[in-house]
């Protein structure tokens, strides 16, 4: 394994003079073996040799001799050239990895980010709390993203020369023998290593559960080798077939007669990422474009509704959706596929919903036939409930998840939309999500990242996301239909009531709302129906950014029913403090627009910050000490906003990587492009560094009360129409008049949630 110190340290000199050596050395076998250059050449030799009249034994064996000993001339050059190939590819890669090495390192550095000879990031700058330390300090998401990033580089590193060097091995096998076949460089020596790779963990799968825990780490270190390999993932699927895959896992999972893993045990946590590669391996798979493949899938969805058997004989049978399901939970998986595959599902599921027999809980639990079949057991994925699985691949999957809740199951008057079927929690027909022995629903979380994946155009775990161009016509209209999803997810969860019934849910759709902050930010310009006379969509640049009109009345609940809650509000607010920032600089120097765009943005805070307020009134009651502290907590989005930074690339639109607690990130979108807005990109970004400067430090203790609380929302909500005065010389009177426009805005804000019933208003 190459270490960051050894790709740092790394001298390509010698393998640079190895590929202009082995170049020269092609040349004179190439000249040997055709000629052009006049003199003696292998081909010469052998049509002589063919065209000679041969007598007795030298007919055969002589002319035989010298026909094989010419062709070894061609076979030279085969394995000369391919040797070339992989060593001139493997110089320039590792070129490139060491470069962008030390570019990752010189820009960690300057934000004191100190990287060790391992790849691990750790913050090595003075502390902000010593006298004349930095204003701001790196935050642990960031030290983790710089190790990530190296990390990257030198998992390429490895893969570079892990290819290679079994490519030359190869090569030097034979000490007798010249190769008829070579590579025609590192990708096609990466092709040829999964093939015979594919072979072997076929071969090693064909003995179940009977494979020891040593094979099954070699099963996961080869299929981690080849996770971007769709040789790999093709030769090894098709290899196995639809019915040796649900044997395979089925039997390794739970093979029954009391030999099923322990829970706690070291094979368990083995499967656990034999579960992860497995799946991994064959999402890439169904994307391979073949017929094999196709039929695979076919198979696959017919196998659904099947009860799939283990080997040793127990009558156990879980169905085959079940069996396929934990696998689903990890790659993406074909979009085609996925459509095709829940809605048989779906169908077979609402079948089998009866009176008597139960619904889903009861049809997925199996409880007079239990399989364990998710790993580790009882851990964050669904364990029985195939349609949780599903949900999770099509959080993986934004194109697939998009089609899916516009799809819909069954036939005729037996038709039902999906979205009815699986969001709509209390309507008619719909599904009775299966819950666990508290009474939680962990499937709701994954709807969850299905929707977020459908809303947002890019898998809800993406690191880092970012948001999908749209520059062709097919990227627009792929974000028009992302947006109209987006409108069903508003208009759905426009309570707080509603979305607690869906336990799990609500991170994700902060994490919606921050990624569609624009439009629910010009869906709330629009009182008394003011917007056209306004020139809204001119101010928010509605048809270059492809807006939606969400409507302002379920903008405002749904707005509301996130900021209830502490998390939610963090994400939204800070999304909305980035926006409106951005939204001011989108003006150029139309200073009338930039302060309307910045007074929309306090009304927009005014909602937000009064939602939260009320939230925590009445959830401590008359227990003041709570209160207050809670309070206090209501200004710690300031730190979000803080920590983020505007990535600019010329022509591109930009994005702003806001995180989230401490697990998630959102890709909140801009109100402007950067191509040849300059000044506009220099504006955005002093307002986020005016942010910086101006933080408010949540560790001390002098927040008491609701009136100070309130005081740092108003300050906070106040601080890009602050830096635009500053940056353009307002007079005092013109800040006066500023001021009093915004505390008016902040206070409508506040009144669109002013309710003593905000948890179900």
């Amino acid at each position: 394994m190459v270490t960051c110190q050894e790709l740092q340290d790394l001298n390509l000199s010698k393998l640079n003079t190895a590929v202009t050596q082995w170049q020269q050395m092609l040349n004179k076998l190439v000249t040997l073996a055709d000629g052009g250059d006049g003199g003696i050449n292998a081909a010469d030799l052998e049509r002589k040799a063919n065209a000679a009249d041969w007598k007795g034994d030298n007919a055969t064996v002589t002319k035989q001799f010298t026909t094989t000993t010419a062709r070894q001339f061609d076979d030279m050059v085969t394995e000369a050239r391919s040797i070339h190939k992989i060593l001139e590819e493997a110089h320039a890669n590792l070129k490139k990895h060491k470069e962008d090495l030390k570019t990752t390192i010189d820009t960690w550095a300057k934000k004191n980010v100190y990287i060790d000879d391992k790849g691990g990031a750790m913050y090595s700058g003075p502390q902000r709390e010593v006298e004349g330390g930095p204003k701001e300090q790196t935050s642990q998401e960031e030290v983790d993203q710089a190790a990530r990033e190296v990390g990257r580089i030198l998992e390429a590193a490895n893969e570079t020369d892990r290819i290679a060097a079994r490519a030359l091995r190869k090569h030097a096998q034979s000490k007798y023998d010249f190769d008829e076949t070579g590579y025609k460089g590192l990708k096609d020596a990466d092709r040829q290593q999964g093939i015979e790779d594919a072979d072997a963990m076929v071969k090693l799968a064909s003995k179940g559960d009977g494979m020891t825990d040593d094979e099954l780490k070699r099963f996961n270190e080869i299929s981690k080798y080849h996770r971007d390999n769709p040789a790999f993932a093709e030769r090894f699927a098709t290899k196995l077939g639809p019915e040796g895959t649900l044997e395979f896992w089925r039997s390794l999972a739970d093979p029954g007669k009391g030999r099923t893993p322990d829970p706690d045990g070291d094979r368990a946590k083995i499967l656990a990422k034999v579960q992860d590669n497995l799946g991994i391996t064959l999402a890439n798979a169904t994307r391979a474009d073949t017929p094999e493949m196709q039929a695979w899938k076919d198979r696959m969805i017919e196998l659904g509704d099947d009860p799939i058997k283990a080997r040793s004989g127990i009558p156990s049978a879980p169905y085959g959706f079940q069996v396929l399901g934990p696998l689903m939970t990890e790659g993406k998986w074909d979009t085609d596929f996925l459509n095709k595959y829940g809605e048989k599902m779906l169908e077979f599921e609402r079948k089998s919903d009866d009176p008597v027999l139960g619904g889903p809980k009861e049809l997925w639990e199996n409880r007079f036939n239990p399989a364990q079949l998710s790993y580790p057991p009882g851990g964050t994925k669904p364990d029985s409930d195939p349609v949780a699985n599903l949900m999770e691949a099509l959080g993986h999957n934004p194109e697939a998840s998009l089609q899916f809740f516009n799809g819909s199951s069954g036939q005729g008057d037996d038709a039902m939309n999906n979205w009815d079927y699986l969001v709509n929690k209390d309507g008619e027909g719909a599904r009775e999500w299966p819950t666990d022995d508290d009474g939680k629903t962990t499937g709701f979380k994954n709807l969850g990242h299905a929707l977020e994946s459908g809303t947002l155009g890019y898998p809800y775990d993406q690191d880092p996301p970012s948001v999908p161009p749209m520059n062709t016509d097919e990227e627009k209209m792929a974000r028009d239909q992302r947006t109209l999803l987006m409108d069903q997810v508003v208009d759905h969860y426009k309570t707080a009531d509603t979305i607690d019934k869906q336990d799990g849910i609500r991170d994700s759709l902060a994490n919606m709302a921050a990624g569609h902050i624009d439009s629910l930010s010009y869906s709330m310009a629009d009182w008394g129906g003011s917007g056209q006379l306004a020139d809204r969509d001119g101010l928010f640049d509605h048809d270059g950014r492809k807006l939606c009109d969400f409507g302002e009345g379920d903008s405002a609940n749904f707005l509301r029913a996130l900021a209830s809650d502490k998390e939610s509000y963090d994400t939204v607010s800070t999304a909305q403090q980035i926006y409106g920032s951005s939204a001011m600089a989108a003006q150029g120097d139309n200073r009338q627009n930039a302060l309307d765009a910045g007074l929309h943005n306090m009304a927009m805070h005014g909602l937000l910050d009064q939602a939260r307020t009320e939230a925590i009134g009445e959830e401590f009651g008359g227990v003041k000490e709570d209160m207050n502290r809670e309070l206090e907590k209501q200004a710690e989005w300031r730190k979000y906003a803080a920590g983020a930074t505007i990535g600019v690339v010329a022509g591109v639109g930009a994005a702003v990587v806001v995180p989230a607690g401490v697990a998630a990130a959102i890709a909140v979108p801009l109100a402007f492009e950067t191509a040849g807005g300059a000044a506009e990109t220099q504006f955005a970004t002093q307002t986020i560094d005016w942010l910086k400067e101006n933080e408010f430090d949540n560790s001390q203790e002098s927040l008491e009360g609701i009136q100070e609380a309130k005081r740092a929302g108003q300050n906070n909500a106040l601080a890009p129409l602050r830096n635009y005065a500053e940056a353009h010389g307002m007079n005092p009177n013109e800040v006066r008049e500023m001021v009093r426009d915004a505390r008016g805005q902040y206070q409508d804000g506040g009144d669109y949630t002013d309710s003593d019933d905000v948890r179900g208003w």
